[in-house]
């Protein structure tokens, strides 16, 4: 009877020991690796925030570069299309264009005044301007699609200053555009020596 009672002491010695062990790794090793988990679920989130303000200014920097390349593609048309004739060539096409509007939209151009060609921008640019002052009387939705159809002329210009008064004649624009052109020498024609 004492080989009976000798093993169920022993076993109960050992699963005491083993209660001991399984006590102690839930006491020390579990908080371990629970802690170890929620440390990496925290990397993990952090991580996927971090890829995804990444990948977020990522998207602002192509949408930037794109409007950048747009620009440049943009300026590189209009240089294309700038006048390169000389600054005289320049204020009659602005005069023609100018008389031509006024009459087909029913306005009496009272005085065009030409200032003289100015370089603009930084040293080593080509690009010359011309500013043009105007004044033009008539209706106001005559004088709306008179400017309309000069925006739509064709012409390189920017508005530098524009005021619309009454007038005893009617409505007064008084304009004042910057025609631009390319100050180069002017491209020869075949035949010209």
């Amino acid at each position: 009877m004492s080989s009976p009672l000798r093993a169920s002491r022993l076993r109960l010695a050992l699963g005491a020991l083993g209660a001991i062990l399984g006590l102690g790794i839930a006491l020390f090793l579990l908080p371990d690796a629970s802690g170890q988990l929620a440390q990496k679920l925290k990397s993990k989130r952090e991580a996927e925030l971090s890829r995804n303000q990444q990948v977020q200014q990522l998207q602002e920097l192509q949408r930037l570069a794109d409007r950048i390349r747009r620009g440049r593609d943009t300026l590189a048309d209009l240089e294309a299309r700038l006048p390169r004739g000389s600054a005289g060539e320049l204020q009659w096409n602005l005069s023609k264009t100018l008389h031509t509007l006024t009459q087909k939209h029913g306005l009496r151009l009272q005085s065009v005044k030409y200032g003289l060609p100015s370089r603009e921008g930084a040293r080593g640019t080509d690009l010359e301007s011309v500013e043009v002052e105007f004044v033009a009387l008539g209706v106001y939705a005559n004088l709306k699609a008179f400017m309309l159809d000069l925006e739509g002329s064709g012409l390189a210009f920017a508005v530098r200053d524009g005021r619309l008064e009454e007038s005893p004649e009617g409505a007064r624009l008084n304009i004042v555009l910057r025609a631009f052109r390319k100050a180069g020498a002017p491209e020869r024609e075949e035949g010209e020596a």
